[in-house]
């Protein structure tokens, strides 16, 4: 966390240097759409007061979606508003074969990750006529899905449950101009969840500030081709 904090406080510092203010907006000015693409990593940690030492896992994937937003330019420093809805591949699955306490078990448990809201604003400088540093910052909602299912002895079941957090991500970025309207950029995400609410036969339910046991980041890296108008 202390990297990433040296990091955003570097491209503040970088944007707000009057070195790198342009003389015109070329390229970084209105209502822009753009497809996102990427590697996603969920990290989820547990306090060692929980299970006597503290579990870490990071479960990778390939996130995916679309981003729409508007930006201001002033002499060259950039402000814009946008939002985003994605998804990613990033899970885990766990399976066991065996017999407990005298059955037969065959079981299959499984983390998936959903789809990922955000609204936030981000903060530019120009470097040059075509190119951009950005840092930005919003709030995100994330879906997850855990299911156990298989069987005991002869009898199948299966047990399904979606869970919402809300988070705040942190973010740094640049982005390229090929021309007034078509652009393309590299950006690295980090989103850290708090509060969440799980589903549980149709009803919602809170379950509470989870850093109280442990930590659920969420580092990206991702790429974005898109249009201005």
């Amino acid at each position: 966390m202390k990297k990433i904090t040296t990091l955003l406080v570097s491209a503040t510092a970088l944007i707000a240097s009057p070195a790198v203010a342009q003389d015109g907006p070329s390229g970084f000015e209105g209502f822009h759409v753009e497809a996102l693409a990427g590697y996603d990593v969920v990290q989820i940690t547990i306090d060692e007061d929980v299970y006597g030492e503290e579990l870490s896992d990071d479960l990778g994937g390939f996130a995916y979606g679309v981003a729409a937003g508007y930006d201001f330019s002033f002499g060259g420093t950039l402000l814009g508003v946008e939002v985003e809805y994605a998804d990613s591949t990033a899970g885990e699955s766990e399976s066991f074969v065996g017999t407990v306490d005298g059955s037969s078990v065959d079981i299959t448990a499984s983390f998936d990750t959903g789809r990922d809201l955000y609204a936030g604003v981000r903060l530019g400088g120009q470097l040059s006529e075509r190119s951009l540093v950005y840092v930005k910052a919003g709030y995100t909602n994330a879906r997850t899905k855990l299911s156990l299912g298989g069987t005991v002895d002869t009898e199948s079941f299966l047990v399904s449950q979606n869970a919402t957090f809300d988070g705040l991500r942190l973010g740094l970025g640049s982005e390229y101009a090929f021309s007034d309207k078509a652009f393309a950029k590299i950006e690295y995400r980090l989103s850290m969840y708090g509060d969440g609410e799980v589903e549980i036969d149709g009803e919602t339910a809170d379950i509470g500030e989870i850093f109280e046991y442990g930590d659920i980041n969420r580092h990206q890296i991702v790429v974005g081709l898109g249009m201005r108008f």
